[in-house]
């Protein structure tokens, strides 16, 4: 069974329980960034992702616009985030329609231990749980690292079980931003069958400008077009 993990997933989570230093965020509620998405190098859509307080916690939602190439192809793509106060997955919902395979759906929820209840392309019901509860999705681990960069191991919600991978530094290099090219730190997870990269810009706000990520059914790249906020 394929292990997915999408939109932006990235980088970085501590290994035990070090606690996130949350006290101030480089991003803003209502902040949205919106992303051209490329699947083998074929622009297919726009990406949406969202940040909303939520107490002293937050809410990520993530998108794909299904219209144009998207549409037409079958791809398609919703995610959400709830978090805790120092940022790491609370709940988690993702469900993902990939061109030639199907759906699946993916839940879990994090208390005393993180549960995932999984829906295979197949109708198939399978779950599993963990007892790590420091861990991070395809929405939460893209804000986790603008507060939190470094080179750590990362715990990452997929099926059929977590991820646990190393996180190194890919150093600095210029990128496409929404101002045009700009100096970005990038860092590379690998782990299971699955690498992943991100760019993120240098300034306060930490804009992850660049998203690479590899799977079997091909490489998706989102670039950053433009931030929007919420009235």
């Amino acid at each position: 069974m394929a292990r997915l993990v999408f939109v932006l997933l990235l980088v970085l989570a501590p290994l035990g329980l070090c606690v996130a230093d949350t006290s101030e965020v480089a991003w803003r509620d209502g902040e949205r960034l919106v992303y051209t998405l490329y699947w083998r190098g074929i622009p297919v859509g726009t990406q949406y992702i969202t940040a909303s307080k939520s107490g002293r916690a937050w809410h990520y939602s993530g998108k794909v616009d299904g219209g144009g190439l998207s549409g037409f192809l079958g791809f398609k793509m919703s995610a959400d985030s709830y978090t805790r106060s120092d940022l790491f997955t609370r709940r988690f919902q993702r469900d993902l329609t990939i061109p030639g395979e199907g759906r699946r759906v993916l839940n879990a929820l994090v208390d005393d231990e993180t549960k995932v209840h999984f829906v295979w392309v197949d109708g198939s019901v399978h779950t599993f749980s963990s007892p790590q509860v420091n861990v991070l999705d395809d929405l939460s681990v893209l804000y986790y690292v603008r507060v939190n960069p470094g080179e750590k191991r990362l715990w990452f919600i997929n099926f059929p079980k977590l991820v646990s991978g190393g996180v190194r530094s890919l150093g600095s290099r210029l990128v496409s931003s929404p101002k045009g090219k700009a100096n970005a730190q990038g860092f590379v997870y690998s782990g299971d069958d699955t690498r992943i990269e991100v760019w993120y810009g240098q300034d306060e706000t930490r804009l992850p400008l660049l998203i690479i990520f590899g799977q079997e059914w091909g490489t998706v790249t989102a670039l950053l077009q433009r931030v929007e906020y919420a009235r």
